[in-house]
């Protein structure tokens, strides 16, 4: 191989492995100002879905965490007394979002891409919900999350493991009992007690 062919040879590599890590840097890795923003565009158009991506995976796929996530967004972006522009910047510094039903907590964590480039992303704890039934009806309690529709029965296994925060709406019902109930979390990893009650009772 000749001089000058080597020396294009390296040059071409040089650029590849340039761009490649560029690449990673840029669209891979997540720096903390893209996170904010990412989490700002989550809130202005009341996307859950991009608001929940911002999380770590395994909290991404805690069942029902759509739910929450887009309740959470909505709530930002309807009751914040923070400019919504910044609400990204007020997470990622490890602030509250004030004016909101309840205080969220979110907690900023980082990892290495490549070994080399530092990618951040949010973290929350769950928040256990432990079921009373003080209707005096001795049927076993079956709930349901209706929101949007959705109408999906809820195991009390998986409300005991726990619910990715927000406000999550119910239906609960037990022999000839029928009511409505909401819980609210905020990521503080806090059991909330869900008390199902009769009027009558």
């Amino acid at each position: 191989m000749r001089k000058k062919d080597i020396i294009a040879f390296v040059i071409v590599a040089v650029v590849i492995i340039f761009g490649g890590f560029m690449f990673v840097k840029t669209r891979i890795a997540v720096s903390e100002n893209r996170l904010a923003a990412n989490i700002t565009k989550a809130v202005q158009n009341k996307d859950g879905q991009l608001f929940l991506k911002q999380f770590a995976k395994d909290q991404q796929n805690i069942k029902f965490s759509e739910i929450g996530a887009q309740s959470i967004v909505k709530d930002m972006h309807n009751n914040s007394t923070d400019s919504i522009g910044e609400i990204g910047k007020i997470i990622v510094d490890g602030r509250h979002v004030a004016g909101t039903k309840t205080t969220y907590e979110f907690s900023v964590e980082s990892k290495k891409v490549l070994g080399i480039f530092d990618s951040y992303y949010l973290t929350t704890r769950r928040s256990p919900v432990k079921l009373y039934n003080y209707t005096g009806n001795g049927d076993p309690l079956k709930v349901k999350i209706t929101d949007g529709g959705r109408n999906q029965t809820i195991t009390k296994q998986e409300l005991s493991s726990g619910l990715f925060p927000g406000k999550y709406n119910f239906d609960v019902s037990s022999g000839d009992y029928d009511g409505s109930y909401w819980i609210w979390g905020s990521g503080a990893g806090d059991t909330i007690d869900l008390e199902i009650t009769n009027d009558d009772y």
